[in-house]
């Protein structure tokens, strides 16, 4: 039983060390605004339909999440107390995409001319 043991950990450390290490996501930046999930795709049709702060957070209060508008979808951001002070505001963040959660490294307003 002993050398079955010792046989499958060989096995098994023999095949983690054939597979490459995954590497840590880069982070990018994307630009939009700051929505929640249930109006950014629900309520709004297209980027051009601007949310309002008041409505973002009532949704997010009923169990909506921030997401931020890009395009045509609507990524949730985290962590979201980074995201509740810019509610319908434009902001370009800095930070990571994993499984359609977009991790917040850095967030700032957008002025527009």
């Amino acid at each position: 039983m002993r050398k079955a043991l010792n046989l499958a950990a060989l096995v098994a450390l023999l095949c983690a060390a054939g597979v490459p290490a995954a590497s840590p996501p880069r982070p990018q930046v994307w630009t939009g605004f700051v929505t929640d999930t249930h109006c950014g795709t629900h309520c709004q049709m297209t980027s051009k339909m601007r949310p309002d702060a008041r409505c973002v957070r009532v949704c997010v209060s009923r169990g909506s999440k921030y997401g931020l508008w890009v395009g045509n979808r609507v990524y949730v951001l985290s962590p979201q107390s980074r995201a509740a002070q810019y509610a319908a505001e434009d902001v370009k963040v800095t930070g990571t995409l994993l499984g359609g959660m977009l991790h917040i490294s850095s967030i700032e307003l957008v002025t527009r001319h």
